[in-house]
């Protein structure tokens, strides 16, 4: 699968685009087939709501793994690590981006105490499906609904409906997390987002499990449990994956030769990296050059 292009700063949290002169992000992902898309891991401050509106997308963050269908929506939570993929030919989703401070920009307050501090530093929070078994839940999602028609109409002052529509989402979603919230207190655990970093830095070199292990501070089996945990992956997948996709931008974007795309993205062969190709996409680098071009 191809990733997705986002715009990451260097320890891959996302950048935010912004509706222009307003604090909040809205936006489409869709995903194809013949264009193998997916969005690879990253993390952002910014609370993220995705609404599904075709097909299935799995979301996968820390320890959890979610198909949501469409229809129904997921919340990913600040600086928590996450990634995208379609289930099926083809998906997408609709997503709105705001920061916490959005909601509430004076920290001292009970209000932030109350409705947003909860949410931030809830243990193990990292996501939350969004369906219409619940009432709030199916009223966020008419909410989303609503948003994404304002989004495509764009009339003259639908920035405002947007943002007044966060307010409203905000508040049914807190209602929401009640019973899930605990006054219990954590932190984001970054341990998975510095292995990510290390693995996606050092992609086109060899593997050494010794100096991942090292890097992130845990023994060479305790290293490749804690990120089949996280992922879902063995790292050796993750990176197998993260090479082919890669490769696929070299692919495209340049006139490199398939060798040397091949010992570019960390291969140690021409006839390794197509057969690795062939198995994820179905068919050559070449072929694949060929379609995309």
């Amino acid at each position: 699968m191809r990733e997705k292009v986002i715009n990451l700063d260097s320890r891959k949290q996302e950048i935010m685009k912004n509706i222009p002169g307003f604090p909040i992000s809205c936006y489409y992902s869709r995903f194809s087939q013949d264009t193998y898309d997916y969005i690879d891991w990253h993390w952002h401050v910014d609370f993220q709501f995705c609404l599904t509106v075709r097909g299935t997308v799995l979301w996968s963050t820390e320890s959890c793994r979610d198909a949501v269908s469409e229809g129904k929506a997921i919340f990913i939570n600040s600086q928590r690590t996450h990634m995208a993929k379609p289930l099926g030919k083809e998906a997408a989703f609709f997503c709105v981006n705001f920061s916490p401070d959005f909601i509430c920009p004076v920290r001292e307050e009970s209000l932030y105490e109350n409705s947003v501090l909860p949410v931030l530093q809830g243990p193990a929070l990292n996501r939350k499906v969004i369906d219409c078994h619940t009432v709030h839940g199916a009223e966020i999602l008419d909410i989303l609904t609503e948003m994404a028609r304002t989004f495509d109409a764009k009339e003259d002052g639908y920035q405002f409906d947007l943002m007044g529509n966060v307010f409203k989402i905000w508040k049914r979603m807190r209602t929401l997390l009640d019973g899930e919230l605990t006054q219990q207190m954590d932190t984001v655990d970054i341990r998975f987002q510095n292995m990510l970093t290390y693995l996606q830095k050092h992609y086109a070199v060899e593997f050494s499990l010794d100096a991942v292990a090292d890097y992130i501070g845990l023994s060479r089996s305790e290293c490749c449990r804690y990120f089949k945990k996280q992922s879902g992956q063995t790292i050796s997948d993750y990176l197998l994956q993260y090479r082919i996709h890669k490769s696929m931008n070299l692919l495209t974007g340049t006139d490199t030769g398939i060798a040397e795309v091949a010992q570019a993205c960390g291969f140690s062969s021409q006839s390794y990296y197509t057969k690795r190709f062939r198995e994820l996409t179905g068919m050559t680098p070449k072929q694949y050059r060929l379609r995309q071009g």
